[in-house]
Parts: structure tokens; C-alpha cells; sequence
């Protein structure tokens, strides 16, 4: 039967109904939206159409996967321009230049893993649970999937078999990041990567410069390495912020620095203290707009570089270890480098008795390792005030142990005088009691003696 308005008893209702049957059941309902029989028909037709594709499914599986589209309402987002989506839709913080770099290459390992094990899934909509957690298992034990890395347009492979389980857990987030951002625009019911668990992260923390090697390091380093120490130490800066440090965020009226952090977006204030401020009055004048202008210069070209004469110059010349080989890692850490000046930062303020909220505010935030090392090093700082007590305790201990002693040796010797043969008295009595002209008394006497109160 084909489109019709129904009669009651007010007349004819004024929408249009269809009725038809496939496949012996039976379709009743309202052509919605329709105001005349032409659009009523087309809107039958339709309805007819996903009723018959509708009986030909032989499984509940097969029924969501094909009519996914129409329950959904999704649009069609290709993985090969997902990420460019994603990095398009507004965010409260940007993303810095670098960040969106590292996010891309992540996201396109794992584009280039399905196109590799699964051609046929091109959209976003068609990444199913089974295909995170493949490809997730697969770096956890490979590492990355695409070996092919592109530097400043040079092509090499990369040499690393595993990733560490900080570095598994950045690849999860990023993926969780775009898939999050694109779920509703492309209709999907859940998240594919939502339900995996990062992994435990039992991470080699860098370790903090001493006293004696940062005396070292500004007598025998080149200015280079040298100008690094001196800003990174003295403001807990990363090296990307020692680097691009402009003389607009050095504030003279107030005497501080203030500057919005590369990594995290946060701005910080940092008072410039003495001998920072001393070196900053050397540089005045080398660079309209950094205040290390080589530096600046060499990271945006080759960030790498900074840190690689850092290494090489606590290496080479003073023979500081930087790396660490850890179990299960195809590559040494890091364990002394640039970075560590936030934690030789953390350290000293722990031990001067900086406040924690203070060192925060400096440093931007801390991670875990960050606030343990701190903390530690605050805890130290008390626990010695207070241990510094104990050796007057000691001393007291040790003088009422010399005073019972005394007195037991006074026992013992009052007691074996009484009981001395006459021979035994003489010879101890030569030597404890000189001859004197007065009357002496002998040790036996003395002995008897009552003690006078």
C-alpha cells in the first residue's frame, strides 16, 4: 500500500503514514517531515530500502557494522586526514610546533601499521577495539612500527628495538587524544583505545648535579656550555626555555623572569638572583631579542645539538657519567644532561628549606620523581637539625657509664683489700701512698673506715 493519510473522526490527519510488508513483516509508522505525497513516497522508499538490507543480516554483528552509518549520523573521516582534523578543532591550550610534530609522527605509526595489517579499514569510524589492542601489543614488544624516521629532511632507520614504558604509555595518549577529539563527528559509540591500561612506569630518574661538579663545570667549560649552566640553574628552565630566552621576559624593574614555558603553556615568574643577574648584564647588547643568541639559533635548527656538546663536555673533559644502561632497554638513559638542572634546581631548594609551594611556582610543575627528590632532600635537611642533638646525648650517655664504672672499680678494690695478706698491702701502698712525715694509715684502715656524713 502505498503512502496515506489517516481518517478520524476530527478528518484527515494531516501527515502522511506508510504501510508496507517485507519478507512477512509487516512497516507501519509516520513519514516525518513530509507536508505533500511526493516527499511522503520518497521517505517510504527509503524506509523500504534499509527494511529490506535489514533482512538480509545473519548476525547482530553483521547488523551494527552495516548500519552503523545510520544509526550513527557520522561523517566520513579518512585515517590519513585524522590527525589534521584533530590538530584544526580548538583546544584551551595549543599545541607548540614541536608537540604537534611528535603527536603526528605517533599517530601515522599507528596509521601505517593498518595499512600495512588491515587495508581494507580507511576511516576512523572502522577502528575497532581488536585493532588498538594489536597495535598497541605490538609496540610494547617492537617498539615503533615504522622504523623509517625523517630529520631535516634526511631519511634513516632507527635503531631502536623498544620503547620505554613512559614512551608506550605517550603513544596510548596521543591516540586516545584523537580518537576522543573525533568520536562524535564520525559517530562512533566508544573510543577504541579507552579501555587499554597504560603501563607501569618504573623510569630511570636523571639525577641531580653535586656542588663539586657544578664548581667544575663553570670553571672548565666552554661559554657555550657554560651560559647553559648559568640560566638553567639559576631559573630550573628546560633547555628549550634557556635557549629562547628573550630580553622581553627579563623584568629589571621587578627583577624577576617572567615567561611562558615551551612544554607546558604555564607561565612562571622567577626572581633573577645576583649572580644570574650579573651574567645577564654581559649579554646585553649581543642580540636585539635573545639573551643567548647562538643557542636560540642552533635550536631551532638542531635541537639536538645542545644537548650533544652538554654530553660530550661532561664526558670528555671531566668525566661525568650522563648514561645509564638499564635492563630491558635497547638504549642507554639519560641520567645527566640539561634537564637535570631542574632537578640540581629541586635539590638545593630542598636543602635550603625552600617551601614546596614556592619550588612549584618556579619550576612550572614537578613530576613525581621531581617532588620525591625534593622532599627527600627537605626531609634530610630537618632529620640532621635534629640528629645534630645526638651527640651531646651520647656524651651524656657515655659520662654515666664512666661514673658507674668508677664506682664498681672502687667496690672491687675496697674488697679486695680487706681480704689482702700484709705483703700484698705493703707493695700497693709503696706505690698508691708516698712516704710522708705525718702518721700514714694503711690501705686496711682507710678500707675499715666509715665514711663521714
Amino acid at each position: 500500500m502505498s503512502v496515506f493519510k489517516r481518517k478520524t473522526s476530527a478528518g484527515e490527519t494531516s501527515e502522511y503514514h506508510y504501510r508496507f510488508m517485507v519478507k512477512g513483516k509487516k512497516y507501519i509508522g509516520v513519514c516525518e517531515g513530509c507536508h505533500d505525497e511526493v516527499s511522503a513516497k520518497d521517505y517510504e522508499l527509503k524506509i523500504k530500502q534499509t527494511a529490506s538490507r535489514l533482512a538480509t543480516q545473519k548476525s547482530v554483528k553483521a547488523l551494527v557494522e552495516n548500519f552503523r552509518d545510520e544509526l550513527s549520523g557520522g561523517d566520513v573521516v579518512f585515517l590519513k586526514d585524522a590527525f589534521r582534523i584533530y590538530e584544526s578543532k580548538p583546544r584551551r591550550r595549543s599545541m607548540s610546533p614541536k608537540q604537534v610534530a611528535s603527536k603526528e609522527s605517533r599517530f601515522f605509526d599507528f596509521v601505517s601499521f593498518m595499512n600495512r595489517n588491515h587495508r581494507d579499514v580507511t576511516e576512523v569510524r572502522h577502528v575497532t577495539r581488536s585493532h588498538a589492542e594489536e597495535y598497541i601489543s605490538y609496540i610494547r614488544s617492537n617498539g615503533r612500527f615504522k622504523k623509517d624516521i625523517s630529520y631535516q629532511k634526511k631519511r634513516y632507520k632507527s635503531k631502536i628495538k623498544s620503547l620505554s614504558p613512559a614512551t608506550q604509555n605517550v603513544f596510548l595518549a596521543d591516540l586516545k587524544s584523537v580518537f576522543d577529539s573525533l568520536k562524535t563527528q564520525c559517530g562512533m559509540e566508544e573510543n577504541p583505545f579507552s579501555h587499554i591500561e597504560s603501563v607501569l612506569e618504573e623510569s630511570e630518574t636523571r639525577e641531580a648535579f653535586s656542588e663539586d661538579e657544578l664548581e667544575l663545570i663553570l670553571k672548565r667549560a666552554p661559554e657555550f656550555v657554560r651560559n647553559i649552566f648559568l640560566v638553567g640553574f639559576f631559573t630550573a628552565f628546560r633547555e628549550g626555555d634557556i635557549s629562547t630566552l628573550r630580553w622581553i621576559d627579563v623584568l629589571w624593574d621587578t627583577g624577576i623572569i617572567r615567561r611562558k614555558l615551551l612544554k607546558t603553556g604555564v607561565v612562571v615568574e622567577v626572581p633573577i638572583m645576583p649572580p644570574l643577574a650579573s651574567f645577564l648584564r654581559e649579554q646585553i647588547g649581543k642580540d636585539a631579542e635573545f639573551v643567548l643568541p647562538e643557542h636560540a639559533a642552533m635550536y631551532r635548527e638542531n635541537p639536538s645539538g645542545i644537548s650533544y656538546r652538554v654530553k660530550k663536555f661532561l664526558e670528555n673533559d671531566l668525566n661525568i657519567k650522563t648514561t645509564k644502561i638499564v635492563p630491558g632497554r635497547s638504549r642507554a638513559v639519560s641520567i645527566k644532561d640539561v634537564h637535570s638542572l631542574r632537578h640540581t634546581f629541586c635539590y638545593f631548594a630542598g636543602v635550603a628549606g625552600i617551601p614546596l609551594v614556592i619550588v612549584q611556582s618556579i619550576v612550572g610543575h614537578m613530576t613525581p620523581e621531581m617532588t620525591s627528590h625534593y622532599m627527600a632532600h627537605a626531609d634530610r635537611k630537618t632529620k640532621r637539625a635534629k640528629m645534630d642533638l645526638l651527640p651531646n646525648f651520647c656524651a651524656m650517655i657515655r659520662s654515666a657509664r664512666r661514673v658507674n664504672l668508677i664506682e664498681q672499680t672502687k667496690a672491687i678494690l675496697i674488697d679486695k683489700i680487706k681480704t689482702a695478706d700484709d705483703e700484698t698491702i705493703s707493695r700497693v701502698s709503696a706505690i698508691l701512698l708516698p712516704p710522708k712525715k705525718s702518721k700514714m694509715l694503711s690501705l686496711r684502715n682507710i678500707a675499715r673506715e666509715k665514711p663521714k656524713i
